[in-house]
């Protein structure tokens, strides 16, 4: 599949995930061809239930999401732009793998938000319904934050889903729908629970996060070896991965589904 060029019209997603472990679903369940991308970002083209997709991994937070979008934006023209990944739960009663539609995104530091809301398309929204009508994917939509560290806490969180009634936080959406704003680009932002608001992240997760996209799995693996009494933990993130990654690529497929050109031309008009 070619790059589109400047006169190229037709239905072309991009789909912009953090890590490579997000999107790992989505690599089996498709075909796809790596392409050319500036260094700090991986690029693969393809389609998803026949409908031509840029799938990129940007790496974690705020710098990495808004050069891959920029640089999505400007070499392929997506019709529309859909941030997904992992977050961490802000209210009781959910699952690890639950899903959360992302109405309005706000950023925020430990308790002060920091910028202006911004809105998902009303409807990427609507269509990401449809997807998931009569699926086994328990979701919802609301508010969700984006910060600038991992919110690993659960006293943190419970703060924060009570305070600002939100429903999940992560660290690349707000920075995605800012930069497709800016472009006119129609945004949805997707993410898949993976820890719950009364779970505690293994400190791995914490300290190591933002170090191991270049490292070996040598050098990823080493500091747990050092530290056998965080394995339980891992343990357990690793199971929620596998479900939240799950959630992920089935709603990916679904909204494919549900995406037709119409949806496009109505997606296109609310963003003007």
């Amino acid at each position: 599949m070619a790059e589109k060029s400047g006169n190229e019209k037709g239905p072309q997603l991009a789909l912009i995930f953090a890590l490579p472990e997000e999107a790992r679903g989505l690599f089996k369940d498709g075909d796809w061809q790596r392409v050319a991308s500036s260094a700090s970002i991986a690029t693969y083209l393809g389609s998803v239930d026949g409908v031509d997709t840029v799938l990129v991994v940007s790496g974690m937070g705020r710098a990495n999401a808004e050069a891959a979008t920029r640089e999505v934006i400007e070499r392929y023209q997506p019709e529309a732009i859909i941030s997904l990944g992992f977050a961490g739960g802000l209210t009781t009663g959910g699952s690890a793998g639950d899903l959360v539609v992302a109405e309005t995104l706000m950023p925020i530091e430990g308790m002060r938000l920091t910028g202006e809301p911004i809105a998902s398309s009303i409807i990427l929204v609507q269509t990401s319904r449809h997807a998931l009508d009569g699926r086994s994917i328990p979701s919802r939509a609301g508010l969700c934050l984006t910060t600038s560290h991992i919110a690993a806490n659960p006293k943190d969180k419970a703060l924060l889903g009570q305070a600002i009634g939100a429903l999940a936080v992560e660290m690349e959406s707000y920075w995605i729908g800012q930069v497709c704003r800016e472009n006119n680009v129609p945004f949805l932002a997707v993410r898949a629970i993976i820890d719950t608001v009364d779970h505690q992240l293994p400190k791995y997760v914490v300290h190591y996060a933002h170090k191991m996209g270049g490292q070996s799995r040598w050098r990823q693996v080493l500091p747990v070896l050092l530290r056998p009494w965080w394995m339980p933990g891992l343990l357990r993130l690793a199971a929620a991965s596998a479900t939240a990654r799950k959630s992920l690529t089935a709603f990916a497929v679904a909204f494919m589904g549900s995406y037709t050109q119409e949806a496009i031309g109505h997606a296109i008009v609310e963003s003007e």
